[in-house]
C-alpha cells in the first residue's frame, strides 16, 4: 500500500492544491517500510494527480482540497483524507489504526 501526504516540514501541508512538497509512504504489514520525497513544481493539479497515479498511491492523506481535484483523485481510484491537519506519521499510524477516516474530518490532531 501506498500513502501520500503533502507536507510543510513534518506536518500535512494545509492545501493539496498548492503544496511544493508531497512525501509517498510504503506501507508493509501495517508499518512505514519506506518513503519517497517529490517536489511538486507545476502548481497544476492534473499533474500532482498525475504524480499519485503513476506512483500507484492507494491513499491521500491532506488537509484543504478543492472539490473539483478530490472528485478527479477518486475517480483514479485514490481513497483521499482530507481536513485533518498535524504530523504526518501520525495521521498514518492514525490510519493504519482505522481511527482517521473522513469523518474525522478536523479532529485528527486535537
Amino acid at each position: 500500500m501506498k500513502i501520500a501526504v503533502p507536507q510543510f516540514g513534518e506536518e500535512v501541508a494545509p492545501c493539496f492544491d498548492y503544496s511544493v512538497t508531497i512525501v509517498i509512504f510504503d506501507i508493509k504489514n501495517n508499518q512505514i517500510v519506506g518513503e519517497k520525497e517529490f517536489t511538486l513544481s507545476s502548481q497544476w493539479a492534473v499533474d500532482r494527480i498525475r504524480l499519485l497515479r503513476d506512483q500507484q498511491v492507494d491513499v491521500l492523506i491532506c488537509g484543504g482540497i478543492q472539490d473539483r481535484f478530490e472528485d478527479i483523485v477518486r475517480a483514479n481510484g485514490i481513497e483521499v483524507i482530507s481536513w485533518v491537519s498535524g504530523n504526518a506519521k501520525d495521521l498514518i499510524q492514525k490510519y493504519l489504526n482505522r481511527t482517521l477516516t473522513s469523518d474525522t474530518q478536523k479532529q485528527a490532531h486535537p
